[in-house]
This record gives structure tokens, sequence and C-alpha cells, in this order.
């Protein structure tokens, strides 16, 4: 079975790179929604993973290009415990303003948690606080992933600041064993 996980996309050279790493390393098929090359209608497969951290509207973009419904990371079975594996931390999401996103975040019951865009922003938590460690729930490394480590060594220059998990050992282990599962729960809308 041909499995292609569709995620944003960015012109960022570093990102493709590491979704690239990813999708071989864990033996899948990758694409992007916008903004990079392959798109997904450059790339045939069985079944379409839009693969992204939360709701929003660049998973509902993607979910209705490739006609494939999943459910976001934070939906995963295991993901809470994935997540304090990687700690004791600060875990730090991009995320925008939408509920249903909100809402997985608020169900994980992680007690540090800042956003680069949203309160409690990494940035005023960082000035009053500098934690040992920094989780960023990123997936791959990009622009989104820069800003968090600029920021992170600007204001707290000693706190270890983890890869994106598509760059994780860990992660790459984690996702091997959750895809069937992930398939599974994967919903073709016009099939």
């Amino acid at each position: 079975m041909k499995v292609v996980i569709v995620v944003h996309g960015s012109r960022d050279p570093d990102y493709i790179d590491s979704v690239r790493n990813f999708a071989n390393n864990v033996g899948v098929l990758y694409a992007f929604n916008s903004l990079a090359e392959p798109s997904v209608n450059d790339i045939s497969g069985d079944v379409y993973v839009p693969l992204f951290v939360g709701y929003g509207k660049d998973y509902d973009n993607a979910v209705a290009i490739t006609g494939y419904e999943s459910p976001p990371l934070l939906e995963w079975p295991g993901i809470k415990q994935f997540l304090l594996n990687l700690g004791p931390g600060l875990y730090v999401f991009h995320g925008e303003n939408d509920q249903r996103f909100l809402n997985e975040i608020d169900r994980l019951g992680l007690t540090d948690v800042a956003f680069l865009k949203l309160e409690p922003l990494l940035n005023n938590y960082l000035t009053n606080h500098c934690p040992n460690r920094l989780i960023p729930v990123i997936l791959a490394r990009g622009s989104i992933y820069k800003e968090i480590l600029t920021t992170t060594q600007n204001l707290c220059p000693n706190t270890n600041v983890l890869r994106p998990l598509f760059e994780l050992r860990e992660f790459m282990d984690y996702f091997r064993g959750v895809l069937p599962w992930l398939i599974r729960n994967t919903r073709c809308l016009r099939c």
C-alpha cells in the first residue's frame, strides 16, 4: 500500500529536506499542500494522510485538496505519553486560534505550554523563566522551528532545544507503530 503523508509545505530547503528524510526513514511517500514540490497532484498513492499537529485552516485545506481526512497528531493514541517522554520541559506549539486545536492541547493536560504566536507567548514565557529543556511540537525544520530556536537562544541560551519531531528517532519509531491505526482511521471523503 502506498501511503502519502501530506504536509503544509515551505520554501525553506531545510523544511523540505526534513520532510523528505522523515518519509524515507519511515517508508512512506510525501507531498506538500502548498509552497513546495512535489504537490499532492504529483504523487500517486493508495491513501493520503494529511499530517498536521492539530486542527486549523492548513489542516482543513489539506483535507479539501486530498479528499482524505485523518486525525491530527494530537489525537493519535499514546501521543500524550510520547510527548511526556521527551520532557520534562516547556512544550511549544505554533498553531492558530482554532478552538478545535486549543481543545486538543487542553485535553493533553501538559503543564508547561507556550505558543509562538498565541497566548501564552513563548517570548513572554522565556522572559520570565528559562526551562532546562524546550520541546517544539513542530513537525519539520523550517521557518517556524528556526523562530522558536532563535527566540530561545536569545532569551535562554542555556536551554536545550530539541530538534523537530520528524528528526527525532523516537518519533520515527512512534510513527511506524501508529501508522496502521492512522491508515484505519483515515477516511476517503470522495470514495
